[in-house]
């Protein structure tokens, strides 16, 4: 299980990568993590052979294919063709073999061999054949260099005299950008994303201040555009917009509504502080609303004082003093890591939507007699479906980022989860829609038999779908598992920490005894025969 490791980056390429490598150790040092290689010209070995770095790497294994690499030096397209049967069948086996995360990229074929029609053309579809065999593999993503130059501002990508004499395709501005990019990607695997970007109005979203220049009097041009066009983008891959604003609320309200060359509207923003008391406080109250930790927070202000206060009061919110000068605002926001993002589930698309439902929640909460008629209203629907490959990326991320209701509180990478159902364990997906909207997949189980017990490693559940009693349900359709697989109990083993409380209280109630955080981890046995049929409310 990757927590308890601090991992870093292998590394393999179709060319000559010792530049690259030493790029991305400088920017690994800081965080006490390296980068190994592959030796030189070894693609389809190292992922064979057991011993290699890539199949006895546990952090995040980086693969780089420049296509022409495998025509380079044969006259007979057919020669081309062997070699990347062969890498693709090796590499759509390499994750079953590895507990690592896999980065693939395409890198830019030369101008020489683009100009040549014949190699052209089979760069283009040997290029094609690979992203359809990369793309569906769980643990494997595939990553776009494709606005790369753009956004590094590289003037040359490919330097012709290195490649002819060492087999370096690249300038050395390239392979710098390209592995500053690689370690994002990689240190987003190792660090829980941002889920909330918290944003400033006046000469943030655009220039000047509404409360002095107007509705139309403040200036929206075509780099304030490309930030809100940004922040759209982030709202698309499952971050909340939220908006943290010295100013009257009307007048915010009024630029929005009249302004016709705003891009954000205030459908897109899930909830908002705009006032005249301290924006650290307004921060703090965003995280109660949403129920969500202030370091899943991102804080955008063009105020020098404000970002350095809320630096002060909130240490763990990711703050971006965003420029004034319109242009370069997007660029910063392009090389800002709290962005980083590598994967987007359906489940982060759905987050948006499912927060915008929530007040609707919380007034017919606020409007009946008592909480088990919410609960019948909001008509929960819990399903709990097997683990398959399609729903690995999705059970990851889980892992990493649930940490109020988490028993273990241990994080798997898709690989782990693979090799653990490849090893006789079993995993469960849990999904849940009330009469409001679709939470999406929000819990996750997973268990091994062993005789007559049925070890549960895994049980969790997402923050948005606490107090609905979900976990009863999962509990129940668990022992029901376990029934069916001749288990007569289910061992729950945890591990207290102070940010998952309500584990704890649940653990606590299913025992009879108190947990505290400071407790070491130890495990709670639990009698099938006691709650495969137990009412829900009957239940903890």
């Amino acid at each position: 299980m990757s927590e308890a490791r601090n991992p870093g980056i292998a590394l393999a390429a179709t060319f000559t990568s010792d530049g690259l490598r030493d790029a991305m150790a400088r920017r690994l040092r800081e965080s006490g993590r390296d980068v190994q290689a592959a030796p030189y010209g070894q693609l389809v070995e190292p992922m064979l052979d057991p011993g290699s770095v890539l199949l006895t790497h546990t952090g995040v294994n980086v693969v780089l294919l420049r296509a022409e690499d495998l025509y380079r030096g044969t006259a007979d397209p057919s020669a081309g063709d062997r070699l990347l049967d062969e890498l693709l069948s090796v590499l759509s086996g390499a994750p079953t073999r590895s507990a690592a995360t896999w980065l693939v990229a395409l890198t830019p074929a030369s101008p020489g061999a683009l100009a040549d029609p014949v190699a052209a053309r089979w760069i283009e579809a040997a290029s094609r054949r690979i992203t359809e065999a990369v793309d569906p593999l769980p643990g494997m993503h595939l990553v776009s260099l494709d606005d790369l130059t753009d956004r590094y501002e590289i003037p040359e990508t490919h330097d012709e005299y290195a490649d002819r004499i060492a087999h370096l395709p690249y300038t050395e501005e390239y392979f710098d950008a390209l592995a500053d990019w690689l370690v994002r990607l990689a240190a987003t695997t190792w660090h829980r994303p941002r889920k909330v970007v918290v944003l400033d109005c006046d000469n943030t979203l655009w220039a000047g201040v509404c409360g002095e220049d107007g509705p139309l009097g403040v200036e929206i041009g075509p780099g304030r555009r490309k930030v809100q066009e940004f922040m759209l983008d982030q709202r698309a891959r499952g971050k909340l917009l939220c908006l943290c604003s010295r100013n009257e609320e009307a007048d915010v309200q009024a630029v929005f509504a009249e302004n016709p060359d705003m891009v954000l509207t205030t459908a897109d923003v899930t909830a908002h502080r705009i006032g005249w008391q301290p924006k650290a406080q307004y921060l703090s109250e965003l995280s109660q609303e949403l129920g969500l930790a202030l370091n899943s927070f991102v804080f955008v202000d063009d105020d020098a004082v404000e970002c350095a206060s809320v630096r002060a009061a909130l240490p763990e919110v990711a703050v971006v003093e965003l420029t004034r000068d319109a242009d370069a605002a997007p660029r910063q926001l392009a090389h800002e890591t709290a962005f980083d993002q590598l994967t987007v589930t359906d489940e982060d698309r759905l987050r948006a939507d499912w927060y915008g439902a929530e007040p609707e929640r919380r007034a017919l909460e606020r409007s009946v007699a008592d909480y088990e008629e919410f609960l019948a209203r909001c008509a929960i629907e819990v399903t709990m479906a097997q683990l398959t490959d399609s729903a690995l990326d999705r059970a990851s991320q889980l892992t990493s980022r649930t940490t109020q209701f988490t028993l273990a509180g241990s994080a798997f990478t898709v690989p782990e989860l693979r090799l653990l159902l490849d090893d006789g364990g079993q995993g469960w997906t849990v999904r849940v829609r009330d009469a409001f909207g679709d939470y999406g997949t929000v819990g996750l189980v997973l268990a091994r038999a062993d005789g007559d017990v049925l070890d549960v490693p895994v049980f969790l559940l997402s923050c948005r779908v606490l107090n609905r009693r979900v976990e009863t349900r999962m509990l129940r359709m668990l022992c029901a598992k376990a029934r069916a697989a001749g288990c007569s109990t289910l061992r729950l083993p945890y591990r207290p920490t102070r940010r998952n409380a309500p584990a704890r209280q649940f653990l606590q109630q299913l025992s009879g005894s108190a947990i505290g955080a400071e407790d070491a981890p130890g495990a709670v046995d639990v009698r099938v025969a006691d709650w495969a049929d137990a009412p829900v409310a009957a239940a903890p």
